[in-house]
C-alpha cells in the first residue's frame, strides 16, 4: 500500500455565530474542492461552506464560514448533508446526500430501545439540495468569495446568479426524475446506509454534472448520474433539468464495475473521471481511487467494466479500525508528479491537531 507523501495541516477558528465548530469538523469532512489558494471544504452536519487559505508554510488557515441559505434558499432547515462539492468557472456546485436515513442502535440502551429506534426512518428535505453559488474576487482582497448575484470575475459583463435545482424534498429535483427508472425507483425509499439512493461525490465539466452514488449498488455495479441543470427561464434563482436521455429522461446512468463497492467521491481530471470507491454498509472495506477515461465526455449511457477502470490509488486500510475512513479527494497540483488530498471521517486520534486536523497528500499512480 502506498504511503502519503507529505500530510497537510487544516485549521479550522470557532465560528463567532455559532455556524461552524473546530470539533465537528473534523469529525464530519465531507466534500473538498481546491480553487488555487483556497480549499473550500463542507460537513455533513452542517448548512455551510468552510474555505481556508494556503498559508507560506504550506498550511491552511484563515478560516471563514459561509452560511448557504445566504446564497441559496434551502428546501428546508437542518442538514443539507453536503457530500459534494465542485468547482467550473465561475460557480462553485454543492450537492447533498439526498437520502432517507435510519436511526441507530445506541451503547447504553436496552435491545427493547435499539430495536425501536432502528425501525424510525426518517425524510430531510434538506437534504435534497443541488446548488450552484458563484466564486467572486473580494473587492478587499480577501481572494475568491461565493456570492448570490453580482459581474464573473473573467466576465464583467455577465451578470451571475446562485441557484438551486427546484422541488423541495424526495417529489422534487433529482428523485423526481427518478421516480419511473426501472433500476433506481424502488430504491427512493430505502435509506442510504441500507443500499438505498445516497448521493455522495460530484463532478462538473462544461454544462455536464456528475453525481455518484455510493448506494445502490446493483449486483456490483456502481452507477453515476449524468445530468444537465439549465437556469429556469421563469425565476433566475432555480434551475432545471435539460432532458437528455435517448426517451427523454432527464439524465443518463453510467455502471461502473468497482469491484462491488459504491461511490464515497468524484473529481473531474481533464477529461477522465477519477471516482473513490468505498462500502456501500456501514462496515470496513478497502478503499480504491479508480480512473475513468474519457469519463467526463460519454457520448451515452455507458457500462463500464473492471478491465476500462485504472486504479489510480489503493489507499491504506486496516480492517479492525473503526476510524479514518476516506470520504473526499481533490485534486492537488504543486508537485513533481500529479496528486490528490485525502480526507477522512471519523478522525482518528492520530490525525488530529490542535484547532485541525491532517489531510493526506498521495501522489496519483499510472
Amino acid at each position: 500500500m502506498p504511503t502519503p507523501v507529505f500530510t497537510v495541516p487544516l485549521y479550522f477558528d470557532r465560528d463567532p455565530g455559532g455556524l461552524s465548530d473546530p470539533e465537528r469538523l473534523r469529525e464530519g469532512l465531507s466534500a473538498v474542492e481546491r480553487t488555487g489558494e483556497h480549499l473550500w471544504l463542507a460537513c455533513d452536519e452542517t448548512p455551510t461552506l468552510e474555505r481556508l487559505t494556503l498559508r507560506a508554510d504550506g498550511s491552511f488557515g484563515a478560516h471563514r464560514t459561509y452560511a448557504l441559505a445566504d446564497f441559496v434558499d434551502l428546501p428546508a432547515e437542518g442538514e443539507v448533508d453536503v457530500e459534494g462539492l465542485a468547482y467550473a468557472t465561475p460557480y462553485l456546485w454543492v450537492v447533498g446526500s439526498h437520502s432517507r436515513k435510519r436511526s441507530k442502535a445506541k451503547e447504553g440502551e436496552d435491545d427493547a430501545e435499539c430495536i425501536e429506534r432502528l425501525a424510525k426512518v426518517e425524510t430531510d428535505a434538506s437534504r435534497h439540495f443541488l446548488a450552484r453559488i458563484p466564486l467572486a474576487q473580494d473587492p478587499d482582497g480577501g481572494g475568491l468569495v461565493p456570492v448570490r448575484s453580482g459581474p464573473g470575475s473573467t466576465e464583467p459583463e455577465t451578470e451571475l446568479t446562485a441557484a438551486r435545482l427546484g422541488g423541495k424534498g424526495p417529489k422534487g429535483g433529482i428523485l423526481r426524475a427518478l421516480r419511473k427508472d426501472e433500476h433506481l425507483r424502488h430504491f427512493l425509499r430505502i435509506p442510504g446506509k441500507d443500499n438505498g439512493l445516497d448521493i455522495e461525490g460530484l463532478a462538473v465539466l462544461g454544462d455536464r454534472i456528475f453525481v455518484g452514488l455510493r448506494g445502490p449498488v446493483l449486483r456490483g455495479w456502481a452507477i453515476i448520474l449524468e445530468l444537465e441543470p439549465a437556469p429556469d427561464s421563469d425565476r433566475p434563482d432555480r434551475l432545471r433539468l435539460r432532458k437528455i436521455g435517448d426517451d427523454g429522461e432527464r439524465y443518463r446512468k453510467h455502471f461502473l464495475d468497482l469491484e462491488g463497492m459504491g461511490i464515497r467521491d468524484l473529481r473531474r481530471d481533464g477529461d477522465d473521471l477519477l471516482v473513490l470507491a468505498g462500502a456501500t454498509m456501514t462496515l470496513s472495506a478497502p478503499t480504491t481511487l479508480w480512473r475513468w477515461p474519457g469519463g467526463a465526455t460519454p457520448e451515452r449511457p455507458s457500462l463500464v467494466r473492471g478491465h476500462e477502470l485504472h486504479p489510480a490509488l489503493h489507499l491504506p486500510h486496516e480492517r479492525a479500525r473503526q476510524d479514518d475512513h476516506a470520504e473526499a479527494v481533490a485534486l492537488f497540483p504543486g508537485g513533481a508528479r500529479a496528486s490528490v488530498m485525502v480526507l477522512y471521517d471519523s478522525a482518528s486520534e492520530r490525525r488530529r491537531v490542535p484547532g485541525g486536523v491532517l489531510a493526506d497528500i498521495f501522489e496519483l499512480q499510472g
